[in-house]
């Protein structure tokens, strides 16, 4: 089943839509909170808003607008800035137990914004806590566009899409999210703990 003929179904109220629908997206939303708010609940919670909420709304979705998958991230993303909003604070994630070995990661690293190189560190992140931890350090907008990117595999037009951003403020934000990982990673192999300032 395609995004056209779930929307339809969905939008028809058939309840093996729904299924389908949870079973496309339910993980990959609980992986784009979690990588953005380190909280198992948190993420569990926005997984579940963003699929009531579509199930809701869906009656005034329009395929012509917007993909359907970015309407979906889109939905997550207001969420989880909605959380944001009421919080007094972003929480900060010490890099001080993280691996001395994760930088070799990181040496081949390139300048073209990122892209070569991003997808190759994002296979790495589901399995090591100190890069789930330095993505958390990262301002958001390279944390989002990140994520987006590298861990979800969307392509660039689809981030686009989904952060309603220009192509070239994408390549940016991609660029400086990779060499801002390197940087926190080499900084904690050399002892050092800071947080990555805003750009």
């Amino acid at each position: 089943m395609n995004d056209v003929e779930l929307v339809a179904q969905l939008q028809r109220f058939e309840p093996e839509a729904v299924d389908v629908l949870m079973s496309r997206f339910a993980d990959r939303l609980y992986n784009y909170a979690y990588y953005h708010s380190s909280d198992h609940h948190l993420a569990e919670d926005i997984v579940s808003e963003t699929l009531t909420r579509i199930v809701e709304k869906i009656g005034d979705y329009q395929q012509r607008e917007v993909p359907f998958k970015a309407w979906v991230f889109r939905i997550a993303r207001n969420l989880l800035a909605d959380h944001y909003r009421h919080r007094s604070r972003h929480p900060s994630v010490s890099l001080e137990a993280a691996s001395d070995e994760s930088s070799s990661l990181y040496e081949t690293l390139s300048s073209d914004y990122g892209g070569a190189d991003g997808g190759e560190l994002a296979t790495q992140v589901a399995q090591r806590e100190d890069l789930r931890q330095a993505l958390n350090l990262l301002p958001e907008d390279q944390r989002t566009v990140f994520i987006l990117r590298f861990i979800e595999g969307n392509d660039l037009e689809q981030v686009v899409t989904i952060l309603n951003k220009s192509i070239a403020s994408i390549k940016s934000l991609q660029f400086r999210a990779t060499r801002n990982l390197r940087q926190i990673l080499d900084d904690n192999n050399c002892g050092k703990k800071r947080r990555v300032g805003y750009e």
